[in-house]
């Protein structure tokens, strides 16, 4: 288990947060240690995963994710040889994926492929944490998996059906919750599916929003401790406890992930 991630240590988990796309990206790392938040940095490509792995230094709550985004998969799939070199330097693996709000066949069936060609990388490697979006394809991320995947794989602001999370679960994958999940009635209604040991919190920041939408801002890490207020009013517990169950979740998956 990595380090940084001991409930004495932190009690606040962002399982998905694009650092690197805020305004002042120094600015939120320096936010994120001073309020102890652990923080996986999720990329959208490997050609800026280093850059992000330098802007993090030696910072304890942050882990820097190598990334290939499914909406870049087809401009940016050349990448996939240097997705291979740095996958040693990293156990955390995201965003990657599929995405079907395209229409168009050829690019996904480019998305496919580049998916495949990651998820046997990070299967040959074992014991990587796979960040997955899964926007109308959850049924094709979850078959890409399969039972006997050798790491963990957390669905990320999950939206498909509920037969499809089922079968996610019960090959072991977690489901993370952000703000915009517990805003709305459908997202509820699927996290209320999901057994309280699967559950982790993410925002995916910048592109969740809080305030009004009037005035909408960028979450941030910190909006996690929202999420554990809704969750705790969904399990019928207090915050205190549906913190340290979420992120007990966290310790639990890092030290039982397959290795081999």
């Amino acid at each position: 288990m990595d380090a940084a991630a001991s409930p004495s240590h932190a009690h606040f988990l962002d399982t998905h947060c694009h650092v690197d796309l805020y305004p002042d990206p120094a600015a939120l790392l320096r936010q994120i240690e001073q309020q102890r938040i652990y923080t996986v940095a999720v990329t959208n490509t490997p050609s800026v995963f280093s850059r992000l792995c330098d802007m993090v230094g030696t910072g304890r709550y942050v882990r820097p994710a190598l990334g290939l985004h499914p909406e870049l998969a087809v401009q940016r799939h050349r990448e996939l040889p240097q997705f291979a070199t740095l996958l040693p330097r990293t156990r955390y693996v995201g965003e990657v994926g599929l995405d079907y709000q395209t229409g168009v066949e050829s690019e996904r069936a480019t998305q496919r492929r580049v998916f495949a060609s990651i998820v046997e990388q990070c299967n040959s490697a074992g014991g990587k944490v796979v960040t997955v979006h899964s926007r109308r394809a959850a049924d094709d991320v979850v078959d890409a998996f399969g039972a006997g995947f050798r790491g963990t794989y957390i669905l990320h602001w999950y939206s498909g059906g509920v037969r499809a999370l089922r079968r996610a679960l019960s090959n072991g994958a977690f489901i993370s919750v952000n703000p915009a999940m517990m805003r709305s009635d459908r997202g509820r209604a699927l996290v209320a599916e999901v057994p309280r040991a699967r559950v982790l919190t993410e925002t995916d920041g910048p592109f969740v929003t809080m305030g009004s939408a009037a005035v909408p801002t960028a979450a941030t890490p910190a909006d996690v401790r929202g999420v554990v207020v809704e969750l705790g009013l969904l399990w019928g517990v207090d915050p205190a406890e549906a913190r340290d169950i979420v992120y007990g979740n966290f310790a639990s998956m890092l030290t039982t992930s397959r290795t081999s």
